[in-house]
């Protein structure tokens, strides 16, 4: 039968293979199923140490045992810890009252570092796993407290930013659209007649009682919103793409007094937006129509809105001169010249949105303003 069949002169082959495979299969058991494989390894140690005594096993079930600890269930770490302290002491004890004290104490603490030091070493990094989970839970339920805390900030500052400007903007709208609506109101109760329609001091209070009971609304609009928690995604009632031809056609009566002549090329339907987008859109053409009332010449403004496939482009111009070169005088821009922050503005609001903005004198129109605004029709969070 030869040397093939027979290990160190007295264990067949077989003998030494068989407890390391089995100890091998249950192994690739240890995460998944602790229990079974802790069970196969004690069973298979424990006769292999009684028969033959081979050092590859125990290895193994040590490692058996660091993994039964770390990922078993908590009361199979418990049995772990007790079922190796008490083995260690009865194996101790018997070999001492059997044999050789010395070499029974020997004996005794081979086997704690076999059995108790990787058991025990599963235990502590298993409590520090999970002191660490409890510290990332902790970590969560702090941010979570702090976001809350944020939020409920937040909207106590909104409140207090919604009160003011209303008590800041409000009272002065509503004086001016009361005052406005009185002195046309007492023109009107004198019977005045055709004439005072075309006077333009009159024409001139009509629309700034227009536009400040307008923007007395769209205030309070934005009161509402800032008192809400909901946020500018929400369906508010908000300036819209499809509102560009009645803007156009409030500004129409005051265009008409300063002889300038609106036209629009606006398509038949705009595209879906975002109302940040939206709102940038209807803002701009605002502003624009603002600034050519209050500082083109006589003669005939475009307004145009492109939509592409991918972008929204504004243009309005308007002209600078006189057909003969001149600048048209105009009295009134003296009252109603603002600061320069209208194309500031609008350059923001684009920006913001990640669009392009820019205004100047038109080079392929001479003697005309243009203001062009490309924004994005959607735009990136």
């Amino acid at each position: 039968m030869g040397g093939s069949q027979v290990m160190g002169g007295d264990i067949p082959v077989w003998q030494a293979v068989l407890p390391v495979l089995v100890l091998c299969t249950a192994t690739a058991l240890r995460s998944v199923a602790p229990p079974a494989a802790v069970a196969v390894g004690t069973l298979t140690v424990t006769v292999e140490t009684t028969s033959s005594g081979g050092l590859g096993p125990v290895l193994i079930y040590t490692d058996l045992l660091y993994a039964a600890a770390l990922y078993g269930a908590p009361w199979l770490c418990r049995l772990l810890q007790v079922g190796t302290v008490t083995a260690t002491l009865a194996t101790t004890v018997v070999l001492v009252l059997t044999g050789d004290r010395s070499e029974g104490v020997t004996t005794g603490v081979i086997v704690a570092l076999l059995l108790i030091s990787p058991v025990w070493t599963g235990v502590l990094i298993r409590n520090h796993k999970e002191r660490a989970d409890t510290e990332r839970q902790r970590a969560a339920q702090i941010n979570r407290l702090a976001e809350l805390d944020r939020k409920t900030v937040l909207q106590t500052e909104r409140t207090r930013m919604a009160r003011e400007l209303h008590d800041l903007v409000a009272n002065h709208l509503s004086a001016i659209a009361i005052h406005s609506s009185a002195v046309l109101s007492l023109t009107e109760s004198k019977g005045s007649g055709e004439g005072a329609a075309e006077d333009p001091v009159l024409r001139a209070l009509a629309v700034i009682r227009e536009n400040s009971v307008q923007g007395l609304a769209e205030m309070r609009r934005m009161v509402v919103l800032l008192r809400s928690d909901r946020g500018v995604d929400d369906d508010w009632d908000r300036p819209q793409l499809n509102a560009l031809g009645a803007l156009v056609e409030q500004a129409r009566p005051a265009a008409d007094a300063a002889a300038l002549t609106l036209h629009t090329e606006f398509p038949e339907s705009f595209p879906e937006v975002s109302s940040v987008i939206e709102v940038t859109a209807y803002r701009i053409v605002q502003e624009a129509l603002t600034n050519v009332l209050k500082h083109a010449s006589s003669g005939r403004v475009r307004i145009r809105c492109e939509a592409g496939a991918e972008q929204l482009t504004i243009s309005v111009d308007s002209p600078l001169t006189l057909p003969d070169g001149r600048a048209r005088h105009r009295p009134v821009e003296q009252l109603t010249t603002g600061a320069g922050a209208g194309l500031t503005g609008m350059s923001e609001r684009a920006a913001l949105v990640g669009g392009i903005f820019d205004a100047g004198p038109d080079r392929t129109a001479p003697g005309r303003w243009r203001v062009r605004a490309v924004l994005p029709l959607t735009q990136n969070s």
